[in-house]
């Protein structure tokens, strides 16, 4: 193996294991692609990347764009902090792309994330007695990237389940168990729900590939999640029982200061003045100064002065930078979803390797998951505000597509003697 790919297939590798148990661990792998990015430059920048990879780093560019749009209250290189990690995120994307980690590399990743991440999480709320666990940043963006990391995992569990080593299975499963108890730990409500999409996705493509084994899957994911739940049902019992009397308490005018009170009352703000400028939006500062306004006015709770973002993607970016914000982060997660999903045409150029069969189903499964969850994550907050959210999305992505692609071209080399097997 050449030694950029072997780079990026150590980068493979950190970006999840390291991003839920290390301070800053998101930022190792990154680091990584984009020193290998500088190095390796002549031998990549050479390549001629394929339409879909120019068009995944266009949408990256725009997205800085407009991250640099939402920064403007920021001063000096501050307000470079936000929209760099995608730009960076686009250079890379044409490096590891040229050069592709063994998909391997992320599965290891994922288990020792899962556990590190679950390992922290009963560290911090057991051992030091914390309310919910965080890692080190903000335990929303924590718990719900632990969560798409078990998911990650449950899904390669699936697809490999015949042909890995019992031990290395047990080993697996422990990881997602681990994952699936950070989450739990982190009391991250609004992530819960991506459960709700990705379950009946699974038994989706379970029925669709492996019909037989659609029953095994049910009672082995009930019996995860019943595990999970028993094992705190204590706390889940008393979050589920707080979101109940928040919502009661701001629907009776009783209150505005709870997390799901300050919730609604920004979403209650966002509507307000979307309905006033819908096409063009407000900006980072008329928002701020508009909000502000209103608040001293006595029409909102001063509650949801603090905070400069809304706790929901879509209407944050339809307040501030109008549809064209909206339109352009739902086509960044659309044609990840699409460039993604596994049609039985993308399949079929490994048809006569299952091994490399499975690789690719797993890739292409996972960046379909990347989409949803994400979508689903920033129902609840804005994900992309904190580096650990817009890190982890930028280089999975950047990870799970260059692992794609590089065992589709292993396919055409293999199946270049044949004319039975085309990847499109």
């Amino acid at each position: 193996m050449q030694l950029p790919a072997q780079l990026t297939t150590l980068a493979a590798f950190l970006v999840p294991g390291l991003a839920l148990w290390l301070r800053s661990g998101y930022s190792y792998g990154p680091a990584l692609m984009l020193l290998g990015a500088l190095c390796f430059a002549p031998k990549w920048i050479r390549r001629r990347p394929e339409p879909a990879t120019l068009w995944l780093a266009a949408l990256l560019c725009a997205m800085a764009v407009m991250w640099f749009g939402l920064s403007e209250l920021e001063m000096g290189l501050a307000r470079w902090d936000r929209p760099v990690k995608f730009l960076l995120g686009a250079v890379c994307l044409f490096f590891v792309a040229a050069f592709p980690p063994r998909p391997e590399a992320f599965q290891w990743g994922l288990i020792l994330g899962c556990v590190g991440a679950g390992g922290l999480g009963l560290w911090q709320v057991y051992g030091q007695g914390m309310d919910r666990a965080n890692g080190y940043t903000n335990a929303i963006q924590w718990g719900n990237t632990a969560l798409l990391m078990a998911i990650w995992l449950g899904v390669h569990m699936a697809v490999y389940w015949r042909q890995w080593h019992p031990a290395f299975k047990a080993l697996a499963g422990a990881g997602m168990l681990m994952g699936l108890h950070a989450s739990v730990l982190s009391a991250s409500r609004g992530g819960w729900a991506a459960l709700a999409a990705v379950v009946p996705l699974a038994l989706f493509f379970v029925w669709k590939l492996r019909r037989e084994a659609l029953g095994r899957l049910v009672l082995g994911m009930l019996g995860m999640l019943l595990a999970v739940g028993l094992a705190n049902e204590s706390m889940l019992r008393n979050r589920m029982e707080l979101a109940a009397r928040e919502v009661n308490q701001f629907v009776g005018e009783q209150g505005t200061q709870s997390s799901m009170g300050i919730r609604l009352e920004q979403y209650r703000l966002a509507w307000d003045m979307i309905r006033e400028k819908p096409l063009q939006g407000w900006g980072m500062r008329g928002y701020v100064q508009e909000m502000q306004r209103r608040v001293d006015g006595g029409s909102y709770s001063p509650s949801i002065r603090e905070y400069n973002f809304i706790h929901n993607e879509i209407l944050d970016l339809w307040v501030k930078m109008g549809i064209a914000g909206v339109l352009l982060q739902m086509t960044l997660f659309v044609s990840i979803a699409v460039l993604f999903w596994p049609t039985d045409r993308r399949m079929q150029c490994a048809a006569a390797d299952p091994g490399r069969w499975r690789a690719l189903l797993a890739l292409r499964l996972s960046g379909v998951l990347l989409a949803l969850c994400y979508g689903i994550f920033g129902m609840s907050q804005q994900f992309f505000v904190h580096n650990s959210g817009s890190l982890v999305f930028v280089f999975c992505l950047v990870t799970l597509w260059s692992g794609l692609l590089g065992q589709e071209r292993a396919a055409r080399l293999a199946s270049s003697a044949s004319t039975q097997a085309r990847c499109p």
